[in-house]
Parts: structure tokens; C-alpha cells; sequence
């Protein structure tokens, strides 16, 4: 594999010209350099490089969901570039490609290690890996389910609802948020045990050590649906059909992402822009 692999979304405005631009400005800075679209990528199936560098993504945030789960199994750094409509992880802009990858090259970054978490079926020993979260959800035309929480083995509760997940702190912005999970920095160690339209004033979001392992047992709430499935996604693309019955467990990763930063206090700014956190509503 290369050096550096770039991944962007050609149905981004610009990504590929930014994409090849980048991959000249990095070949003759002495790296070899690897480009794929973001479909490509998402269905990436190599083992880890050592040898990779860097993963460069040029889209929106789903781009670099994309570049997250190659760079961090092999402990590569990654590099976001937001092209996208809202771009809550990227941290680069457009303009400043250029300027990001000396700063990168001459070591002047910050690292943020961002958990990750991961799921497998029982009875299955490959993993779905995830940088925001893994999500059960009944299908459309499924009934509502009841979903068994266990942690650590230890029974929490049954619950009716049309979903859980589990999320972790860089993904509590994402769906969680819209399910009613806490904000939590990206930084911190933690889960977020999120119910998704629970039918119960009892199920509330669970922040849990990065320790915990959840393990989610998918029923279904009416008798008279012997047919009826869910669907296990990872970062809302990878998805796995489920039965009822079935056991999903949902940990920690065994690695994290390495996400290149080069504004300390950005998390904080895009609360505030385009979360419009503290904003009166009513003006």
C-alpha cells in the first residue's frame, strides 16, 4: 500500500481536483500516494499497513467515517478536509490543504485519539467497527422491538422501542444527539448507551465507562410476527441483518483514531456555530 492514501467523495464540488492537487503537492514531497473514491474505500478490505502514513479524506463527514476505519487499525493518522454540508469532524478547510499538510509533514499538529467502538453477532468472530456508533433499528416495516440490555453480563433492563445505540463521545453530535444523548467531548473516555423512540418514560441515555461491554438481545414486541427483522449498521453505512433473537455485542475498539487537529479550541466553535449551542431560539 502507499504512503498516503487520499479518499474522496466525487460527488463533492472540487474533491477530485483537491484530491489530485494534494496527491502532486504529497509525490513530489518524496511519499507515494494511493487515490479512491469514497465507495471504493468504504468497501476496503485490506489487512492494516504499518507503512501507511497518512489517510486524507475530501468530503463530508461520512468521507471521513469512511478513512477513519482504515486509518486506525493502522495506527495511521488521519487527515479530514470538509467539503461536506456540515462537517462536525473535518478539521481542514479547503483553503488551507496546503498549509495542513506542511504543518503535518514538519510534525506541528496536535494528535486527538478518538475512541472507537465495535459489534459482532453471537457465534461470529468478525467485528463492525464505527467511529460514531453502532445502531439496532427495527426495519420499516417491522413492529416495535424489545431489546434486552446487558452490561458487563449483568441484566439492565427490556425495554419497547424502535432501536438502540451505542455510540461513542466523537459520535454523541451525530445520531445520538438527535436520540437524545448527552453531548459529550470527543475526548473523553466513555459509551453512550442511547434508546432510540423508546415506548417508556423509564429508558433514558446511559453514559458508560469505555470498559463496558453492552450486549443487546432483539425481540420482537407483537406475537404475530414470526417474519420480522432488524438491522445492525455501523456509522449508519455498514449494514447486517438481524434476527430476532439474536445478540449484539457492542465494546470498545481495540484501537483508536489518531484525527490530526490543528485548532485546540474548534470543538468548541462548532458547538456554538453549528450546533447553535446557548442560541435563543426565540429571537
Amino acid at each position: 500500500m502507499a504512503d498516503v492514501l487520499i479518499v474522496y467523495n466525487a460527488g463533492k464540488p472540487d474533491a477530485a481536483r483537491l484530491a489530485h492537487e494534494s496527491a502532486q503537492w504529497l509525490r513530489a514531497a518524496g511519499y507515494s500516494v494511493v487515490l479512491t473514491d469514497q465507495p471504493t474505500a468504504a468497501r476496503w478490505d485490506a489487512p492494516p499497513d504499518p507503512n501507511l502514513a497518512l489517510v486524507m479524506t475530501l468530503g463530508g463527514d461520512g468521507t471521513l467515517l469512511t478513512g477513519a476505519v482504515i486509518a486506525a487499525p493502522a495506527g495511521a493518522p488521519l487527515l479530514g478536509v470538509h467539503l461536506g454540508r456540515f462537517g462536525f469532524i473535518a478539521q481542514v478547510e479547503p483553503d488551507a490543504i496546503l498549509d495542513a499538510l506542511q504543518r503535518w509533514q514538519a510534525g506541528d499538529y496536535q494528535v486527538q485519539e478518538r475512541l472507537m467502538v465495535q459489534a459482532r453477532l453471537d457465534g461470529e468472530t468478525r467485528a463492525s467497527i464505527a467511529l460514531n456508533e453502532i445502531t439496532l433499528l427495527r426495519t420499516p416495516t417491522a413492529p416495535m422491538l424489545d431489546l434486552t440490555i446487558r452490561i458487563n453480563d449483568l441484566l439492565l433492563t427490556t425495554y419497547p422501542a424502535d432501536g438502540s445505540l451505542v455510540a461513542t463521545p466523537t459520535g454523541s453530535t451525530a445520531y445520538a444527539l438527535s436520540a437524545g444523548a448527552p453531548v459529550v467531548h470527543p475526548q473523553t473516555d466513555a459509551l453512550i448507551l442511547t434508546p432510540i423512540s423508546p415506548h417508556t418514560l423509564g429508558a433514558r441515555p446511559l453514559v458508560l465507562p469505555p470498559t463496558a461491554r453492552v450486549s443487546i438481545t432483539v425481540q420482537c414486541a407483537a406475537t404475530n410476527e414470526p417474519n420480522a427483522q432488524a438491522v445492525m449498521t455501523a456509522d449508519g453505512r455498514r449494514h447486517q441483518t438481524l434476527q430476532m433473537g439474536q445478540t449484539v455485542h457492542i465494546s470498545a475498539a481495540p484501537y483508536r483514531l489518531k484525527l490530526l487537529a490543528f485548532n485546540e479550541g474548534e470543538f468548541f466553535e462548532k458547538l456554538r456555530d453549528r450546533l447553535l449551542w446557548g442560541a435563543r431560539v426565540n429571537e
